[in-house]
């Protein structure tokens, strides 16, 4: 498709794109496996585009060479807006470098070969550690759940032994289940004017 647009940004880490009209501020963000548009976002006066290392992060920034409206905004990798952050004098925004890997070029090789296999290991891995997770949660909840059991069964215990001296300060009447009786309960309803709204009619 035809797009107007000043700069391109590709990830560090290949496939996506960012397709930027800095005199507009409007970008594009793109998967180019199947060139869709993931997400479209503006960032008034920027002037700066920067993608993160690993290629999941971008920023955008308006530096101090426009006299006002300084600052970044932060977008993942779809653009989606994470954060808008305002700097007054705002200069430049770089991203720490990430460290080199210590893997030799064969190893990494190799692991790129057998990710099938490891993704299996990662997941039997993630399904015990899941497992176990659950089930210290059910304990936990099983054990919250007795000892609400056994505050209410203390509770409820008290509450009885004190009958004799609720009847004694009530005239030797019983009113402990007064309100469980229907015919001892009056439901009165109230109603109340909220507005009252006027209108002529010509």
């Amino acid at each position: 498709e035809k797009k107007v647009c000043s700069h391109l940004f590709w990830s560090p880490r290949g496939q996506f794109i960012v397709l930027a009209n800095l005199q507009m501020g409007s970008f594009e963000f793109v998967d180019t496996n199947d060139f869709t548009i993931m997400k479209s976002g503006d960032h008034y006066r920027a002037s700066e585009v920067e993608w993160d290392p690993t290629g999941r992060y971008v920023v955008t920034g308006t530096s101090g060479k426009v006299k006002e409206d300084h600052g970044y905004h932060l977008w993942s990798f779809q653009g989606r807006i994470l954060k808008r952050v305002n700097l007054k004098n705002f200069m430049l925004f770089l991203w720490r470098p990430r460290p080199p890997t210590l893997l030799a070029d064969e190893k990494q090789k190799e692991i790129r070969k057998n990710l099938k296999k490891y993704y299996a290991q990662f997941e039997s891995k993630d399904r015990v550690r899941m497992t176990r997770a659950s089930k210290e949660l059910l304990e936990k909840r099983a054990k919250l759940r007795e000892q609400f059991v056994e505050y209410r069964a203390k509770r409820v215990n008290d509450w009885e032994e004190q009958k004799y001296r609720r009847m004694q300060l009530r005239n030797n009447m019983d009113t402990d289940t007064l309100e469980a009786d229907p015919d001892n309960v009056e439901e009165e309803i109230v109603e109340i004017l909220v507005r009252e709204d006027t209108t002529l009619l010509e």
